[in-house]
């Protein structure tokens, strides 16, 4: 029974890391698609949500019932409740990864040459980030942790420059203005990423530092022989 229980806790695990995967390749091509005009790219970035809607309603379904239908040890416990806040925050960021490909249909061709680096700068740089956030939910680490909360100061540094840079844009030219609103727009969606990467690692603090321990995914699953032994 343990070992089918630990199979189901990998299952859970390998599907949250593939959706993970799916959302952090959504901002990836979302900017892409932005700084090379490519509708088709944007397209793709918008179909692949359904993927991530349908692995949310499943996951969430999987683990209430795995919590409902076995009783858990702390560190499976610990695992499971940090799931179900991964999940939720995996797919506001491909939310916000299709609102990147929305704006950029929006655009068309007409996103500042001058700010493209800039875009591709703040892209990797809060993607990285919530790589990062997936990394720690798999092996919790409390320097890890902290990092990725730091991290958001980076992303808003480099959206309050996009910001600046379009509002000196606009008293230029003030004619488009709606074209600057979705420039900045672009900007924040990659801001509420690094957001959501950042929630993630509290969550993972507030399940994981109580117990003051550093449990990994491993450990979760081992055996039932170790399940068994006494804390």
């Amino acid at each position: 029974m343990r070992t089918h229980f630990g199979e189901r806790l990998q299952s859970i695990h390998s599907r949250v890391i593939a959706m993970g995967t799916h959302a952090t390749d959504m901002i990836k091509q979302g900017a892409e698609a932005i700084i090379h005009s490519d509708i088709s790219l944007a397209g793709e970035v918008i179909r692949k949500d359904d993927f991530i809607d349908q692995a949310e309603r499943d996951l969430l379904f999987e683990t209430i019932r795995l919590v409902m239908q076995e009783t858990p040890v702390a560190s499976d416990l610990r695992f499971l409740v940090s799931t179900l806040g991964v999940i939720g925050e995996i797919e506001k960021v491909a939310d916000d990864a299709v609102k990147l490909a929305r704006r950029g249909q929006k655009l068309g061709g007409e996103f500042p040459a001058e700010l493209k680096v800039l875009l591709s700068t703040v892209s990797e740089q809060s993607r990285s980030q919530f790589v990062h956030a997936l990394k720690l939910y798999s092996e919790y680490s409390k320097e890890l942790a902290e990092s990725i909360i730091a991290q958001e100061e980076v992303v808003d540094t480099g959206y309050s420059e996009a910001r600046h840079k379009v509002y000196e844009m606009m008293k230029a030219n003030p004619d488009n203005p709606a074209k600057y609103v979705r420039i900045i727009e672009v900007f924040h969606a990659l801001e509420h990423i690094s957001d959501h990467a950042a929630s993630i690692a509290t969550r993972m603090q507030l399940v994981y530092e109580p117990a003051e321990q550093q449990i990994t995914l491993q450990e979760s699953i081992a055996p039932a022989e170790a399940e068994s032994q006494p804390e």
